[in-house]
């Protein structure tokens, strides 16, 4: 080969590099463009007022705050980073607890969550009758309060409800989020509301302990940047209950951590009110109605009695059978498929009373809204080969391990 062809060749072979390395910046910057694009920034102002951190004096953990003994100290943080198209959070910052900093790295995930219904003022009511469903399902439930008369008496008194809903009402979200560490030493969950308003709640490991955390802040940009959860289509029937949370307590004021801890009741309670009403209680206004202690089903009967909106208690003493808890179950999907959802009063994991509103079904679980949304499932499986710690037949028919005082079963509205 000459040396001009050799000069040529070497003149094409440096000019298609140029050209290739003048591509590659160029889709690497696009991709890079659009990635950046999907990931906003966030930050969690969580120091603006003192939060609190319970540490159990006697014990490992906190079952109840209100029977465990604690020291108070003060809580606070503030943390920033990134949320991403698919909802998945990264954040990092500063917690401190009683004066003592820790730098921290959380992930996790946030998502929309229905919270109930933004009536515009004057708007003028709908009232709609609930229809009526196949209660053939629930022959076999003879044992009732007696109180309430029969049981097909009180199924007649459900079957006649109405809910109402106002013109131009529109649908409200928050945005949850739950955060931990790699260590495990933080589980964390976080509510925000349009205005920005809320914090963080959960558990933390102190000095060998598991501590309560309570955290108060901002973060407008969390609310803002969630994307929409969309719920997988499934064999399933529920109704559309806002999900309430008893920690709305403690992100407002009077910002009463402990009342939050105990009023799985009264937020239940406001679920079903909204539901059948359209209109938004306070939680706390419901916890001082009842007397500003967690609720047993007479005070929710009291409650519902004084707005005006009727309340059953529907069983009391389930039964141990395997027909029983079939029978039970199919109970329960016919009153669901009245369009009713019902409060359940269950014996929880932890051996302790706590307030559910069950608002549906699928073929093998009911579909709850837990206003406990720290610790609580949506879940809950039907029979105990299901999910051996948390299912209908241990925690609700047989109620195992609980204090059966507090147990009223199910009851609903009419």
């Amino acid at each position: 080969m000459t040396m001009k062809k050799k000069f040529v060749l070497s003149v094409l072979l440096a000019t298609m590099l140029l050209m290739n390395i003048a591509f590659v910046p160029v889709s690497a910057q696009t991709e890079t463009s659009s990635v950046s694009s999907d990931v906003k920034q966030v930050t969690l102002t969580l120091d603006q007022q003192p939060g609190d951190l319970y540490i159990p004096t006697e014990c490992k953990t906190i079952i109840d705050l209100s029977k465990t003994k604690v020291d108070k100290k003060s809580a606070t943080a503030r943390l920033s980073g990134t949320i991403d198209k698919n909802n998945l959070v990264t954040l990092e910052g500063v917690i401190t607890l009683d004066g003592e900093n820790e730098k921290v790295n959380l992930s996790g995930k946030a998502y929309q969550v229905f919270i109930g219904w933004d009536v515009p003022k004057g708007a003028k009511p709908i009232i709609t009758k609930l229809s009526s469903g196949p209660i053939s399902h629930i022959e076999g439930i003879t044992e009732t309060y007696a109180t309430y008369g029969n049981l097909q008496n009180n199924i007649s008194k459900i079957d006649n409800v109405t809910i109402t809903r106002y013109e131009g009402a529109t649908k409200m979200y928050a945005t949850y989020v739950d955060l931990q560490d790699k260590e495990g030493k933080y589980k964390l969950h976080g509510e925000f509301y349009k205005d920005g308003t809320g914090g963080i709640v959960g558990k933390v490991m102190k000095n060998g302990v598991e501590c309560d955390l309570g955290l108060l802040g901002l973060s407008k940009s969390l609310y803002e940047n969630v994307n929409p959860t969309v719920s997988p289509a499934s064999s399933s029937n529920f109704l559309d209950v806002p999900q309430r949370s008893q920690w709305e307590i403690y992100w407002y004021s009077p910002y009463n951590y402990t009342a939050a801890s105990q009023a799985c009741g009264e937020a239940s309670a406001a679920m079903l009110q909204e539901y059948y009403t359209g209109q938004r209680p306070e939680i706390w206004n419901i916890w001082v109605a009842c007397g500003s202690h967690a609720v047993t089903g007479n005070d929710l009967m009291s409650y519902f009695n004084s707005i005006g909106m009727g309340y059953i208690g529907l069983a009391k003493a389930w039964g141990t059978t395997p027909d029983y808890v079939n029978t039970c179950i199919g109970y329960v999907e016919a009153v669901v498929d009245m369009q009713h959802p019902m409060i359940l009063q269950e014996n929880s994991r932890w051996g302790t009373p706590h307030s559910v509103i069950l608002r549906g079904y699928t073929s093998q679980y009911f579909i709850l809204n837990d206003p406990n949304t720290l610790t609580g499932s949506n879940t809950m499986y039907w029979y105990h080969k299901d999910l051996s710690t948390f299912n209908f037949e241990d925690n609700v028919v047989k109620w195992v391990g609980g204090d059966d005082n507090h147990n009223t079963g199910l009851a609903a509205l009419w």
